[in-house]
């Protein structure tokens, strides 16, 4: 099957089409006033500016996140912050989370390897993390996971070299980036795509959930396309308004493109676009970086609101539908997916919840992906923060977390 049939999304369709995009690169948890090496997940967001709008891919240098619920996806940041009490990192806080949340084992495990402590940005891979969909014209869908992949390859320093950098140049990471386009050279990533058929998204069949953010696809099952090349080369004009006022939302989709059943991802669409208009405001799309400047046509109906300088949609109607503007588009209306489940019930609706299987992937992780010196150095790095938790029972817990991880691993 050819990729174009699988999709109908404007800027993916042509070969050889050339899209903006603004990617932002940042640490999840940490403030602006930790060094860029400390440990931490990465976020790689990229925002696309295509003909029929802006699309937001809000991702991860993990392919997974610690928890597939959405209530607990804030619980998840803080505890990683730092204490309200004293404002000291909190290691109880973050243990015994992780301890407490048998899915978030398989982050974790990559959170406390070499990759919590990437060699600055552009030594990353990237992966949108979620499930997504695309469409085509006949309205048919396929489930799909991006991985944007490193050209010059993944790297890492290790605890001791990461604690190094982090002394000599607490901006190792920004330094590098912008260094490097400065220099004219390109910081390049192959855009890849898994597909998966509706008919074959049956966790009974597959032995995983596919889902459930904390789960990948087995790459032998659902081998990676080629879609694209992600490249940057120019840098910010100002940080402040360019990076600083980025606002991205999962929600920000363009026909083509789809959500799926992924509850984390669910909640996301709603809550990061409600966190940026209470952060920048409601005409964040006037401030460049956000604008759709490449778009041929914008149906939004943001009307008023705190310094609205452009025309406000001149004479257009400010409801919808009208009869004038704003019509109802076919094609980009999307095909309904199948929920098998409908029942309101006390039953979990998280098909691993209670089930070993949450350990699998880990473990796949850790046994057959790891070298000898990356589960060597997980271990160390693991215990490197351990020792601050001041609780023993958290330790405990925690240890017993890990058992059946390591006893199958071993």
């Amino acid at each position: 099957m050819r990729l174009t049939d699988s999709q109908k999304a404007n800027f993916l369709q042509k070969k050889g089409e050339k899209t903006p995009v603004f990617v932002r690169f940042s640490t999840v948890t940490l403030g602006r006033e930790f060094p860029d090496e400390a440990r931490n997940p990465r976020g790689f967001a990229i925002k696309f500016y295509t003909k029929e709008g802006n699309y937001d891919l809000v991702g991860l240098n993990f392919p997974v996140f610690f928890c597939r619920d959405p209530i607990q996806g804030p619980d998840v940041i803080r505890s990683q912050y730092r204490s309200p009490e004293n404002f000291l990192l909190d290691q109880d806080a973050l243990f015994d989370l992780l301890a407490n949340t048998p899915e978030a084992n398989h982050a974790g495990l990559m959170f406390f390897s070499d990759h919590g402590t990437p060699v600055g940005w552009r030594f990353n891979h990237g992966y949108g993390c979620h499930t997504f969909r695309w469409i085509n014209q006949k309205g048919e869908f396929f489930y799909i996971k991006y991985h944007f992949i490193a050209k010059h390859g993944q790297k890492q320093f290790d605890r001791t070299e990461a604690t190094r950098i982090s002394g000599i140049d607490p901006d190792y990471c920004k330094r590098d980036l912008w260094e490097t386009i400065e220099r004219g050279e390109q910081v390049e990533w192959t855009a890849k795509v898994q597909i998966m058929k509706p008919d074959q998204a049956d966790p009974e069949k597959l032995g995983f959930d596919p889902f459930d953010v904390t789960k990948v696809w087995p790459r032998d099952q659902y081998p990676m396309h080629e879609f694209g090349r992600l490249v940057l080369n120019k840098n910010p004009e100002n940080y402040h308004r360019d990076v600083e006022q980025a606002a991205f939302s999962p929600g920000s989709m363009v026909p083509g493109i789809g959500d799926s059943p992924d509850p984390l991802l669910q909640f996301r669409m709603f809550f990061y676009r409600d966190a940026q208009y209470h952060r920048i405001g409601v005409n964040l799309h006037q401030i460049p970086v956000n604008c759709p400047f490449m778009s041929q046509s914008l149906s939004s109906l943001n009307f008023d609101g705190p310094m609205r300088v452009d025309a406000n949609h001149a004479g257009n109607k400010q409801y919808a539908p009208n009869s004038f503007s704003h019509k109802f588009r076919m094609d980009a209306a999307e095909p309904a997916f199948a929920v098998s489940d409908n029942i309101c019930s006390r039953k979990s609706h998280y098909w691993h919840e209670g089930k070993k299987s949450d350990y699998t992937q880990a473990t796949e992780l850790r046994r057959r992906v790891m070298s000898d010196k990356a589960r060597t150095n997980t271990i160390n790095n693991t215990a490197d923060l351990l020792r601050l938790v001041k609780f023993p029972l958290i330790q405990v817990i925690f240890s017993l977390l890990l058992s059946p991880l390591v006893c199958t691993a071993r």
